[in-house]
């Protein structure tokens, strides 16, 4: 590896530890907050055939018009039996399946970098709901 590349490494690294350091010091949302995503259908097609994945959660919904008439707000806020993490997954889902019919995934690599950019996109990956392995 040249002299350039060392370096994007190196400042590649530093950043991803300047974020987990910050990550650390930052306070995280308190798990009352509301989740919101924006689907591209009206909010009278999301209530009549909201996903089964996410209806069946114990979660309060909310659904409602999005601004500047651009569809529906679906917003989720999570109880003490559901994770931020997985009402975000299952909102993510939600979402796909009102506008495609289907849950659309990313693929996965099929193999990944073993040095430290290939850890750090893994990471990313996982914290995302994507998959991938650490």
């Amino acid at each position: 590896m040249n002299t350039a590349g060392k370096a994007l490494l190196a400042a590649a690294a530093a950043a991803a530890v300047a974020v987990t350091r910050h990550r650390r010091r930052t306070p995280s949302a308190p798990d009352d907050s509301w989740l919101a995503v924006t689907v591209n259908r009206s909010p009278d097609e999301v209530q009549s055939s909201l996903p089964e994945s996410l209806a069946r959660l114990k979660v309060e919904i909310r659904i409602r018009p999005a601004t500047g008439d651009k569809g529906t707000e679906l917003s989720a806020k999570p109880t003490e039996t559901v994770s931020r993490p997985d009402l975000r997954i299952a909102m993510r889902q939600a979402k796909s399946l009102l506008e495609t019919g289907e849950v659309i995934e990313s693929d996965l690599p099929s193999s990944t970098h073993p040095g430290p950019m290939g850890k750090v996109l893994q990471l990313v990956t996982n914290r995302s709901g994507g998959g991938g392995r650490l």
